[in-house]
């Protein structure tokens, strides 16, 4: 059961890259101190990198306890999804439709910035540093970061300053990931403290674009942070459930695929 947990652990992090504590003993339902063990383990086996409160996956991915083909480790769709999210983003400012966008933290997120090859117009906020930093290479962009701690190995900025910073911001636009979106339309993120930051920003933004793949679908994670409505759009891959899909159009949400 110990090597099967560890294999769970690793296919769980190589998805999300990274997981609190927390989570990982609610989704696999033993202790704390369990976890912790295990990833003190995997951390000596060079798999994951340990942090306080989480582990992430090991930037050396030569080590592993899976099949290298396992379809689990590298979901596909996320550079789609990224690629396809830039492409949606164009379109959005050449339109004219919006006048300020947030782009949050999350390795689809990451994917979709990398792809990005042209000027955005408008003003970019962030809560990210890795984000900012590839934004602003471009000596057009106008990019401004979230204050706050930050936290690695994310590279996100969250906590009271950047809630506060809020109070003066709105956002036309906010494109975020999500670690689970249940069968409900409620979407999920990993921690309580970055809950609290999302929560914050969805009321301060007109339209709210959610990047997931299929696997996210249908599930759910460890903080509940609100349920989708007509505000909504979720951009997927090809693989996402149409089951899934329906639930979320009643609710009024606008369905991009990749």
């Amino acid at each position: 059961m110990k090597n099967n947990r560890l294999e769970q652990i690793e296919r769980i992090l190589r998805v999300q890259k990274e997981a609190s504590v927390m989570e990982l003993a609610s989704r696999l339902k033993v202790s704390d101190m369990t976890i912790r063990r295990d990833l003190i383990e995997l951390e000596q086996k060079g798999i994951v990198d340990r942090y306080h409160g989480g582990a992430s996956i090991s930037a050396e991915e030569s080590k592993s306890l899976l099949p290298a083909k396992d379809e689990e480790i590298r979901p596909e769709g996320k550079t789609a999804i990224g690629q396809r999210a830039g492409q949606y983003l164009k379109e959005l400012l050449l339109c004219k439709e919006i006048n300020s966008v947030m782009l949050m933290s999350g390795s689809t997120i990451s994917e979709m910035v990398r792809s990005i090859d042209y000027t955005i117009p408008v003003t970019a906020v962030t809560d990210n540093l890795d984000i900012a930093c590839t934004l602003g290479k471009n000596a057009d962009n106008s990019v401004m970061l979230l204050g706050g701690k930050v936290y690695s190995p994310s590279m996100s900025v969250n906590g009271f300053l950047a809630e506060q910073m809020l109070d003066y911001l709105s956002a036309d636009c906010t494109f975020m990931g999500t670690s689970a979106i249940d069968e409900d339309g409620c979407i999920y993120c990993y921690d309580d403290k970055y809950a609290s930051l999302l929560k914050k920003i969805l009321t301060i933004s007109n339209r709210i674009i959610v990047l997931a793949d299929h696997s996210k679908l249908g599930t759910a994670s460890l903080v509940k942070v609100s349920r989708m409505d007509e505000s909504f759009s979720l951009l997927t891959d090809e693989k996402a459930s149409e089951v899934y899909l329906e639930k979320y159009k009643e609710l009024g949400v606008k369905i991009i695929k990749a």
